[in-house]
């Protein structure tokens, strides 16, 4: 399999989260380990942007999260992140509270990756990792 393109090894960063806590940063999504996670503060939608290395062709995204609802996947392959095309939307079942495991073929050129979680099935929800490939 290919390398993973959203790891801090590989370069990507998230560089904008509409929440935080400092216990569970939005850091935590790129990390290797899916027992670290970013937790969402209540309320939604909830967002986050990832930005990779450089300009990557991408054919396939992993989530691991916990109590996502509905979850938007869209992409902007220009050098600034503020022309969002849309890749997916998709509704998670309700696997009362345990790890949502999802993983989706995507044909996109992209720099920037933006997640929105827009419900979920309780108060908070978690991103335990994202992997890009």
């Amino acid at each position: 399999m290919a390398d993973d393109l959203a790891t801090g090894a590989a370069g990507a960063s998230v560089i904008m989260a509409t929440c935080g806590d400092e216990r569970h940063p939005p850091e935590h999504i790129l990390e290797p380990n899916d027992g670290s996670f970013w937790a969402t503060t209540g309320l939604y939608p909830q967002e986050f942007v990832i930005k990779l290395s450089g300009t990557a062709q991408v054919n396939k995204v992993r989530t691991l999260t916990s109590n996502v609802k509905r979850f938007v996947l869209e992409y902007c392959d220009s050098d600034r992140p503020d022309k969002f095309k849309p890749v997916f939307e998709v509704e998670l079942a309700d696997k009362n509270q345990r790890l949502q495991t999802e993983v989706h073929q995507v044909n996109c050129q992209a720099k920037f990756l933006k997640f929105t979680i827009g419900s979920g099935w309780g108060d908070f929800a978690s991103v335990h990792r994202v992997s890009v490939f």
